[in-house]
């Protein structure tokens, strides 16, 4: 299903907001685990390269292969706000049909990930 033309202009800004957002996430969750001192550095190495990897796939299904056209704009828009990335407010500017093509969509933010064994036992 193709999105209106008028949706697909605002879209592009909502993509670049929601895309630095996504960024600005990763880097904070990579700096609580690089600063977490309870956990050994190897331990924190591999949370951090866990974390990327997997972030690395959301960011090319939202972003890359996802609004890049409009007929793939709404699957786009859906995992954006299903991933947390943009507000009621900021997606208000959208047309009735585009916000009803999202409506049923839950929300889910990410949480940092944190190992149970990885606890350092000094």
């Amino acid at each position: 299903m193709s999105i209106l033309e008028s949706d697909w202009k605002k879209l592009k800004e909502l993509r670049e907001i929601a895309l630095d957002r996504f960024c600005q996430g990763v880097l904070a969750d990579a700096k609580t685990i690089a600063q977490n001192g309870a956990l050994s550095a190897h331990t924190r190495y591999r949370m951090i390269y866990r974390l990327m990897r997997d972030r690395d796939k959301v960011i090319v299904d939202t972003f890359d292969n996802n609004g890049q056209s409009r007929s793939s704009a709404l699957m786009g828009l859906w995992l954006m706000v299903m991933h947390d990335l943009l507000t009621d407010e900021e997606l208000s500017v959208l047309s009735e049909p585009a916000l009803n093509s999202i409506k049923d969509v839950v929300r889910q933010p990410y949480e940092i990930e944190w190992l149970e064994d990885t606890v350092r036992k000094d």
